[in-house]
């Protein structure tokens, strides 16, 4: 009973310093980057040791980004659940979340969303389906409790929002626009999300 007690810490501890080094790797060079040499050395183990959790590389990138979007739904259903359903509030907490989640978990992100990191799947192969369903529900909510116009697609009005806070995290992780733009507000990710909210409102209200 001794050993079994002083080795599961070891083993978990050895895990999770594992899937970080992965993780690590993943966001700042993608899938080549991420070598078992690597990750072992960046993790302090050996690579036998890797092996002895995931049968290979593909193994331990599967589970780093399954971990990455279970936290990611998480985050949009904790986000959601103090937002009255149908609301057009509930939509815009899972765009803050969004956001919030880019900014406080950076790596994970790049992980998610990064195309040079993993290779494309389909949304049924993603954990949670890639946290698609929970906005396309709070859209149908909100169209049948007449906050959204009943005339949408609702498909198509969750691919415009998801694309929407998507667009706006890489615009500006990727482009610096200081000085370059009169944009009277915060140019971050948020201050442009909440800016540009009306606009969306707007055009998605009921006529």
């Amino acid at each position: 009973m001794i050993v079994r007690e002083t080795e599961t810490p070891v083993t978990v501890r050895t895990g999770d310093r594992i899937l970080a080094a992965a993780r690590a790797l993943l966001a700042e060079g993608g899938v080549e980057r991420c070598s078992m040499r690597l990750v072992a050395t960046r993790a302090g183990v050996t690579p036998g040791a890797i092996y002895r959790h995931y049968r290979d590389k593909d193994a331990l990138v599967d589970r780093v980004v399954e971990l990455s979007f279970e936290r990611f739904e998480i985050a949009l259903l904790r986000a959601i659940a103090a937002q009255p359903v149908g609301s057009f509030a509930r939509i815009a907490a899972m765009g803050d979340a969004y956001i919030a989640f880019a900014e406080e978990h950076e790596e994970e992100f790049k992980v998610l969303f990064n195309p040079i990191v993993t290779a494309r799947k389909r949304l049924a192969d993603l954990p949670g389906h890639g946290g698609y369903p929970i906005l396309r529900q709070c859209i149908v909510e909100a169209m049948d409790a007449g906050t959204i116009r009943s005339t949408a697609d609702p498909d198509l009005v969750a691919l415009f929002l998801w694309s929407r806070v998507l667009g706006v995290l890489t615009l500006l992780m990727t482009c610096d626009f200081e000085g370059e733009i009169a944009f009277e507000g915060t140019l971050d990710p948020r201050g442009l999300f909440e800016a540009t909210r009306d606009l969306v409102v707007d055009g998605l209200a009921p006529r």
